[in-house]
């Protein structure tokens, strides 16, 4: 379904482009330049927006759409008047995002309401009604864009059936599978038991489940509708092997140059933001402008990472951490001025310093203290993994949740490491941006 609103999207813009711009274009080549520039500022706009990212439009959808819409159009209004300083052109552009809005909503409300008509739920059968099947349903439940429907459990444990929870149908043994299946027109089947089944199961399993039904791992099926690892039920060999893959090495070179292109890059584009920055915290209190303490790096090694201060220099605490604290946005200890570099994150600019010293990457896993290193490390298990790599001045777990637990944040880490390449790191970096602008990256 994404795929046909990005389609018309791209349809109702580029008709919309051609007619307003076409009366001021002096040839067609021009008419092409201003369709694609046009075309490129608003896929590029609705796209970090997450406008493609689900097929269940709400009210909070159609307004990110505008949102969307709104900014990628002030954009193309302000370049267009660097370039010709002609009013009309701005005008139309104006015109181009209203229209577009208009049709863009009519298209989704009508296709969503086509889809919720036409299209039928799969139904799902869970092989296993313990703690694994439990948490699976509960995650496809939450997601009703997914258009799945858990019709029951599968179990051959009889104390799991006699003692099982009212909120859970177990429909019977995996012998009954055949019939199970037939009885209820089952199109996945997800596998939620231990991961060694006996034969006897999975003869059962075989001779039950029909070529046309899909069969997933829990655990993989997961990683693809909650995109992070469930770190419990995981296996660090893989991880292994794709770190050390002779793909990856080449990976990392590559990684690596982009890394010290794109710090100079962006120390040059936020020097005016950091020099304002800079001025504003040294007149604040006189004390010192950077703030320094020790994070793990990669392996685990240690190294000082630099920000900017924004809290009073005699009350900040040498220990203190605002990945794992808390700090609200009255915090008496932030200084006054200081607020707004930490709403946009100004105060991690001088962070581009450690990634050209190669102790960070742009992406990656968070950089935390070495005692909370030290600690999960006792207590969760393959955390050390996330430091298999580089810790990044942003993240895949930043550009989806704000302020995650130990275990929220070892998911989605080890999930990065597990697909990180340069086009998703690129993804990444754009999503973290777009947030900060915004205002709404207020995780660390």
């Amino acid at each position: 379904m994404n795929y046909i609103f990005a389609i018309l999207d791209f349809a109702v813009i580029s008709f919309l482009s051609f007619s307003f711009f076409s009366i001021y274009a002096k040839s067609l080549t021009q008419i092409i330049c201003l369709m694609l520039f046009i075309l490129a500022v608003t896929f590029i706009t609705l796209f970090l927006k997450n406008n493609y990212e689900s097929a269940v439009f709400t009210s909070k959808k159609y307004y990110t759409l505008f949102e969307s819409l709104m900014v990628s159009t002030g954009i193309i209004c302000f370049i267009v008047f660097l370039l010709s300083g002609n009013p009309l052109l701005y005008t139309s552009a104006i015109f181009v995002g209203i229209l577009g809005y208009i049709i863009m909503s009519l298209t989704r409300l009508v296709l969503t309401f086509l889809k919720k008509v036409m299209q039928r739920p799969k139904n799902v059968l869970i092989v296993g009604a313990g703690q694994d099947g439990k948490l699976i349903a509960e995650e496809i439940k939450q997601r009703p864009e997914l258009k799945l429907n858990v019709v029951g459990f599968l179990d051959d444990n009889m104390n799991t059936i006699e003692d099982q929870d009212s909120s859970i149908k177990i429909l019977g043994l995996t012998c009954d599978s055949e019939a199970v299946i037939k009885d209820n027109n089952v199109k996945l089947v997800i596998i939620a038991v231990k991961s060694r089944m006996d034969s006897d199961i999975l003869t059962d399993l075989v001779k039950g489940i029909p070529l046309g039904v899909k069969v997933w791992r829990m655990y993989r099926f997961y990683e693809r509708i909650t995109h992070k690892f469930l770190v419990s039920k995981m296996s660090v060999n893989w991880l292994f092997y794709d770190c050390v893959r002779k793909k990856a090495l080449i990976y990392a070179y590559l990684k690596r140059f982009c890394d010290v292109i794109a710090s100079v890059a962006l120390l040059v584009l936020t020097f005016p933001f950091a020099l304002v920055a800079a001025i504003g915290i040294k007149l604040s209190d006189l004390g010192p402008v950077f703030y320094t303490q020790m994070r793990a790096g990669k392996f685990g090694k240690p190294f000082k990472m630099i920000k900017f201060r924004t809290m009073y220099h005699d009350k900040l605490d040498d220990d203190f951490d605002d990945d794992r604290t808390e700090v609200s946005s009255d915090d008496l200890r932030i200084i006054p001025f200081c607020k707004i570099l930490r709403k946009f994150h100004i105060d991690e600019i001088p962070q581009l310093l450690n990634v050209l010293r190669g102790d960070m990457s742009i992406v990656g896993p968070r950089p935390i203290m070495e005692e909370v290193y030290d600690e999960n490390k006792q207590n969760i298990p393959f955390w050390e993994c996330r430091n298999w790599v580089r810790p990044g001045w942003c993240g895949w777990q930043q550009v989806n949740v704000n302020e995650p637990t130990a275990e929220q944040r070892m998911g989605y880490d080890l999930y990065y490491i597990k697909h990180q390449n340069l086009v998703w790191d690129i993804y990444i970096f754009l999503r973290y941006i777009c947030k900060v602008v915004l205002g709404k990256a207020r995780g660390k």
